[in-house]
């Protein structure tokens, strides 16, 4: 019952307070705030003033919270705006480097000094093979650019294969590690051998062709280079592999012979197909 009474009386001493408040405004209105009325009017704003403090006091965190909120929204949209650029200008920077290691690599794949005269068409790998087991990968030019069945297709570093088949515009490489890839080279001492794939990412077999001279002493790491005799597959000096084995077994008269290829088989991009047929 109390509450209620108290409650009562503070809703009649605010209503009173803005009653008095409207009439000295009247009143001030009337009499441009002269004599009496002024004093009252500055007694009453002294009244008021805890209310009005009070009242900002508890306004203006809510209105800080709007406007905070309203610039939170904003700083996070420029925050994002900020993110998509440096995502942009890396993606750019990654497609520039990514462009500029191709140009490297065809340049590098055009100045290969054992092709000499032989035209070449500079080709990419569209489809690698890239099971250790594939022995095939896929080029993107085909028969329109010149490209035909079993001219030489090599790197950088030297024999990769040789085509395969032809459509249009693609063709077909079989490497020189398929176990059915048998290649001419020439050993040290003059004798001639022929080169073997036993797959993808295994060495390469060498069966020596004895002449009249004596077996080939061969060191680890000496390259083996195509022969180019009449009826080879592939011109002369081409580098095919390095010898990465020669032991004679006991009783034997020619020694055992294992090549690692000079190209990468498993990392190929940009190649050379060689316009060049034994006849």
């Amino acid at each position: 019952m109390a509450v209620y009474r108290r409650s009562s009386r503070t809703r009649y001493v605010v209503a009173v307070l803005v009653l008095a408040a409207l009439t000295l405004v009247t009143i001030d209105a009337r009499s441009n705030g002269s004599g009496v009325t002024a004093d009252v009017r500055s007694k009453v704003q002294d009244v008021f003033s805890p209310l009005q403090r009070a009242t900002h006091a508890v306004l203006r965190p809510i209105g800080d919270f709007l406007t905070g909120a309203v610039d939170y929204g904003s700083l996070k949209r420029e925050n994002q705006r900020l993110r998509d650029q440096v995502a942009s200008l890396e993606r750019l920077r990654v497609q520039f480097a990514a462009e500029q290691a191709a140009a490297e690599q065809v340049l590098a794949e055009r100045n290969l000094s054992f092709v000499g005269g032989i035209p070449t068409v500079t080709v990419q790998v569209i489809d690698d093979g890239s099971s250790n087991f594939e022995t095939f990968i896929t080029i993107n030019k085909g028969a329109d650019s010149g490209i035909a069945s079993g001219q030489p297709v090599v790197a950088a570093g030297g024999l990769v294969g040789s085509i395969e088949s032809v459509s249009a515009h693609t063709a077909t490489v079989l490497l020189l590690t398929n176990p059915s890839y048998v290649v001419g080279v020439r050993l040290a001492g003059g004798n001639t051998g022929s080169v073997e794939g036993t797959g993808r990412g295994r060495s390469l077999n060498v069966s020596v062709i004895t002449t009249n001279q004596p077996s080939p002493a061969m060191t680890k790491g000496e390259p083996v280079v195509t022969s180019g005799l009449n009826n080879e597959k592939f011109p002369p000096n081409i580098p095919v592999g390095k010898v990465l084995s020669a032991k004679t077994p006991p009783g034997a008269s020619e020694p055992d012979i294992t090549l690692t290829p000079l190209v990468n088989l498993n990392r190929l991009s940009y190649l050379q197909v060689l316009l060049w047929s034994p006849q």
